[in-house]
């Protein structure tokens, strides 16, 4: 299940209040907002995401006006990978100041045009571009390349994302917004890839995406990072490539095995092969001297 398919349970006067009130204290049902609940085996064992998304639906289900989500709500609304803790309240944007008060809701005051907005499955969302946008502006670099790589590899083109930048008009962040799209990549093929390129950055590199390696068998597969000059590749590896059935549907310990056959495979066609994960690849100082033991010259290395 997820966070589209959960049933939300209105209590419209006292009586279903009450009723809901007691289920809700046996643990059968639990509460989204004043009035709203779902069943609680329904969302035990949701992922933040889709959790984030009940809240939304709840919110546009008790509002008596039209919702806009924007930011990290609209991020969930189109899929699009994030990171950081910014999940935890419902984002909206409204254009008065004195419309944006709801319980457990973040409200950003900011003028919005009829064309960057997009209805999502009946919710009213900040369109795909408007969104990388306002996350950019309103976040760090490296969260702001990682939902803006996202975008890119779900269709946004690179001349959609400029012209939502002139839509958006003028902010104070305008310069961030700026190098985020210039230096956003849909080639890059999920959080850790990104964050792992801002970290290159850091160090001087510009590694090739995504770049496809070859053996007398034929395909081997792509490698994440390809270092021309020193025919190094490199990978990013999070626990979810091996834990979540959507990557790993033969198991675990079966995708682990076909990493170990690959990377066998590419190490024959290659000088040198590296592979780091979330820890390593959001430090210069841990990731610099993994890329170098691999052979790739490093020209800012940090100590």
């Amino acid at each position: 299940m997820n966070g589209w398919d959960v049933e939300l349970i209105v209590a419209r006067d006292g009586r279903e209040q009450r009723a809901a009130a007691r289920d809700t204290t046996r643990g059968r049902f639990r509460r989204v907002r004043g009035g709203i609940y779902v069943l609680a085996d329904d969302v035990a064992e949701l992922r933040t995401e889709d959790l984030h998304l009940v809240a939304m639906r709840a919110l546009a289900t008790a509002s008596d006006r039209p919702i806009l989500f924007s930011h990290w709500s609209a991020g969930v609304g189109h899929e699009l990978a994030m990171i950081g803790n910014h999940l935890g309240t419902v984002h909206i944007t409204v254009e008065e100041a004195g419309d944006r008060y709801f319980r457990q809701v973040t409200g950003h005051v900011f003028s919005v045009l009829d064309e960057e907005v997009v209805e999502v499955g009946g919710l009213l969302l900040t369109t795909m571009g408007r969104t990388v946008v306002d996350i950019a502006g309103a976040s760090t670099f490296e969260e702001g390349v990682v939902v803006a790589d996202a975008a890119l590899a779900s269709g946004l083109s690179q001349g959609m994302l400029e012209q939502a930048i002139e839509l958006a008009g003028p902010r104070r962040s305008w310069r961030r917004i700026a190098e985020v799209a210039q230096f956003a990549d849909g080639d890059s093929g999920s959080a850790g890839e990104s964050v792992s390129r801002v970290t290159m950055r850091d160090l001087g590199l510009r590694p090739v995406l995504q770049h496809k390696l070859f053996d007398r068998a034929g395909l081997i597969g792509k490698a994440d990072f390809w270092f021309p000059d020193e025919e190094v590749a490199a990978e990013f590896d999070g626990l979810v490539k091996f834990l979540d059935p959507r990557f790993a549907a033969k198991g675990g310990g079966r995708k682990a095995y076909d990493e170990k056959v690959r990377e066998d495979r590419g190490r024959r066609v290659t000088k040198g092969w590296a592979r780091w994960g979330w820890v390593e690849g959001r430090s210069a100082r841990l990731l610099g001297p993994i890329l170098r033991a691999a052979g790739v010259r490093i020209p800012r290395l940090v100590r």
